[in-house]
């Protein structure tokens, strides 16, 4: 995220941390947040209070007591509460730091650099601590695509026609054999950790976060299970694979789940592939 503290009044930076490229310069994009703030108070006599511009969601806090406005920009999929109230404790913090000095303050913003330390601090903290939740949703979500491959695999193995699941076994070997091949892959280490035999199944746990972007690693486990679900389908026709994933309980794992599938933000997904032709 990026955070400016203004000057309300005159449009002057008292402080500016950048931990986010911008496709404009600082000096510009600091008078065009203070002229849209000044736009709404003259216009809708009240403050700007969002705005989503530039691909980014931009709050802002106007402190009327000691003509600051306090202004953070963030990616689109970032919680508005979550950026409101950081940018409301900075705030806090900086007038309790500086208040006395802003009374007579004559223009000095060299006055105000060491707050730029604090911010950095307090970012450093609440980045470790969004990664603690990004990976707890990242072991949830490979707790779910594993738990659909085990199910998918229930599907596999208990086909009566012997012809129809050596098909599908043959196409879902073949599928990760070109999938393992791919040079996009290749140079992703941790995906070549994704495994499939027709004696052990399937296997996605040993991925290690930490080693890999988290969106890449969703991108390509949502691919496989395209690919497979398609096989299946292909090889037992629409209805009939719907009465397998029934008598797999496939239906059931994704209601009893769906809170779960909810907040990982894969109901639709899921739903839409094992129920769409």
């Amino acid at each position: 995220m990026n955070i400016w503290i203004l000057d309300s009044k005159r449009g002057v930076t008292l402080i500016y941390k950048s931990f986010l490229d911008l496709p404009v310069k600082d000096d510009l994009v600091s008078g065009l947040l203070t002229a849209l703030n000044q736009f709404t108070l003259t216009e809708f006599k009240e403050p700007i209070d969002s705005i989503d511009m530039g691909g980014f969601k931009w709050i802002y806090i106007l402190d009327v007591d000691y003509n600051l406005l306090f202004v953070v920009a963030d990616i689109k999929n970032t919680e508005s509460e979550t950026l409101k109230s950081r940018l409301e404790f900075l705030k806090n913090l900086f007038i309790k730091q500086f208040g006395e000095d802003l009374k007579n303050w004559t223009g000095d913003i060299e006055l105000f650099k060491p707050f730029g330390d604090t911010i950095e601090k307090y970012y450093a903290h609440w980045q470790a601590a969004e990664n603690v939740d990004l990976f707890a949703d990242f072991f949830d979500m490979l707790g779910v695509f594993q738990q659909i491959l085990n199910l998918l695999r229930g599907v596999i193995d208990n086909q009566i026609d012997f012809k129809k699941q050596e098909n599908i076994i043959k196409n879902v070997v073949e599928l990760f054999y070109n999938f393992k091949n791919r040079m996009d892959i290749k140079k992703i280490q941790e995906l070549s950790k994704i495994s499939y035999s027709k004696e052990a199944g399937f296997s996605i746990f040993n991925i290690n976060p930490t080693n890999v972007d988290i969106q890449v690693v969703k991108k390509q486990i949502m691919y496989l299970l395209i690919q497979i679900i398609k096989i299946i389908k292909e090889e037992l026709g629409h209805d009939l694979a719907l009465n397998y994933f029934s008598d797999q309980n496939i239906f059931n794992y994704i209601f009893n789940n769906m809170p779960l599938l909810k907040k990982l933000k894969l109901e639709g997904f899921l739903l839409q592939l094992f129920l769409l032709k």
